[in-house]
């Protein structure tokens, strides 16, 4: 195969390296496949193959597309994870204020068709990490202090109508952090 130029994303098919209809223009953070065998990127850029996805794309096998308007942000928006759950829900989390045009404090969920909030969302700092397990628990870690409006120390849990700390949440003598989550098969 020849060289080939990629912009922030490819994929080796049928034994050939793709651009994937020609990218993204800016950094790709991450890379998820849905049961579906839908792909979704998420990241910093404006657009994939060419056309408007802010921070957030869908690959179907032949090109990129929107998830409705994006995340997006007042200051430059960041979607540092996401995480599918098993009845095909996306879940991003980073440093944005909106998701599909409405209000959504660093935490989103993308059901197919629009976005929505999940409550009040993560506040004191930004969310990094995202696990679900398969009862469609969404956990989420990072450097917030609160999750729906109520003390979360860097971990919180969101059931599909409400928040929960885990326990204390993480502590440690300065800038606690959480930037990486996993469920094991026991739960």
């Amino acid at each position: 195969q020849a060289a080939l130029t990629v912009n922030y994303i490819a994929a080796r098919i049928n034994g050939l390296w793709s651009n994937l209809d020609g990218g993204m223009d800016a950094v790709v953070r991450k890379v998820r496949v849905a049961p579906d065998g839908s792909v979704y990127a998420i990241g910093e850029f404006a657009t994939a193959g060419g056309n408007a996805a802010a921070c957030i794309a869908k690959w179907d096998g032949t090109g990129w597309s929107a998830l409705g308007v994006g995340i997006t942000s007042t200051g430059t928006p960041y979607v540092y994870d996401l995480a599918i759950a098993p009845n095909g829900d996306v879940y991003v989390t980073g440093d944005f204020t909106a998701a599909g045009g409405n209000a959504a404090a660093n935490i989103a969920k993308w059901d197919g068709s629009s976005w929505s909030a999940l409550g009040t969302g993560l506040t004191g700092g930004v969310g990094n990490a995202l696990a679900n397990d398969p009862d469609g628990t969404v956990f989420v870690g990072g450097e917030f202090t609160a999750a729906g409006g109520s003390p979360a120390s860097c971990i919180a849990a969101w059931d599909g109508s409400a928040w929960a700390a885990l326990g204390a949440g993480l502590t440690r003598d300065t800038s606690p952090s959480c930037r990486a989550l996993v469920i094991a098969p026991d739960g």
